[in-house]
Order: structure tokens, then sequence, then C-alpha cells
């Protein structure tokens, strides 16, 4: 029972950090990979970017080129590379599914825990019989290790007294 625990433990570990993997890989993927799109302007906002079309000198909405802190590899470790809006769309609801997954699998295996579904009452309950197993099989191992003890020394007798009279 204890192997079964400490195998749903390692595993549940073993999940968290592929999960905590997998939350670093889906934001720098959007945070590397979204489309440079501008972002719809607020009315009234004087801050809301507008961006400007190179080919009409007016703003358009999805005219937004990425600046030198996205591709300026001295400013940045890891510059800009736009996906295309569907591919980009794709990929998130992708990363967006095996985050689901993954969670799941976290769940499924805590449901397997030991414990869960019972009162303290009854964990403690359960604890103390575990216990009373236990010394009961401590006390048979004691009584065992006696038993070897006293074999051991009847062996010795034995072979001390073949030595004797195998000298004389």
């Amino acid at each position: 029972m204890a192997t079964a625990q400490t195998d749903i433990l390692t595993q549940l570990q073993t999940c968290y950090t592929q999960l905590l993997n997998q939350f670093f890989c889906t934001l720098s993927y959007l945070s590397q990979r979204h489309p440079t799109i501008a972002p719809n302007p607020t009315p009234g906002d004087p801050y809301t970017n507008h961006p400007v079309s190179p080919t009409t000198s007016q703003p358009s909405p999805y005219a937004l080129s990425a600046g030198p802190e996205d591709t300026d590899p001295s400013r940045t470790a890891y510059p800009l590379r736009s996906d295309s809006p569907t591919t980009f769309a794709q990929s998130e609801s992708e990363l967006a599914e095996d985050l689901v997954l993954k969670a799941q699998q976290i769940e499924d295996l805590i449901a397997r825990l030991p414990g869960i579904g019972k009162t303290q009452t009854e964990q403690a309950e359960e604890i103390e019989e575990l216990a009373a197993r236990l010394r009961e099989v401590e006390e048979r191992r004691k009584e065992k290790r006696k038993e070897v003890r006293e074999v051991v020394k009847r062996l010795d007798d034995v072979v001390l007294g073949m030595r004797t009279s195998i000298k004389y």
C-alpha cells in the first residue's frame, strides 16, 4: 500500500513539473508568436495605438509592424516571430487542450490517493489500525530474531563439537 501511494506521489510530482513546463512553453509561444495585429482603437483614448499603413499613410487596424524591441536581437533574447492568425489560433487551441488534459491527469492521480473521500475520523482510525498491525509485525520480527539467535548458537555448538571430535 505504501509503495502504491509513493508511486502516485511520484507521478503527481512529475505531472506538476510537466504542467509547469507546459505553462512556460505556452506563455513563451503566446508572447513570441502572436500575430502582429493592432488592437481596436478605443474611442476618446488618446493613447490608443493607431498604426499607419505604409501605402496609404492612413490609420489601419491591421497594419502593425514589429518594433525593434521585438526584432532586435541585442534588445531581446527572443525576438518576435509571428505566426499567421490561423496558425496561431490553431496552436493556441492545441496548447489549451494540452493544459486541460494535464490538469485532468493530475485530478485523476489525486482521486487515487488513499484517504481521499474519507473523513478525518476514518483516516485516524485507519492509522491506528495500521499502527496496531505494525506493532504485531514488529513483535513477530523480534521473536524470529530471537529464534534465529538460538538456532545460530545451536549450530555453533554442533560445529564446535564436530571440530573437537575431528581433532581427537
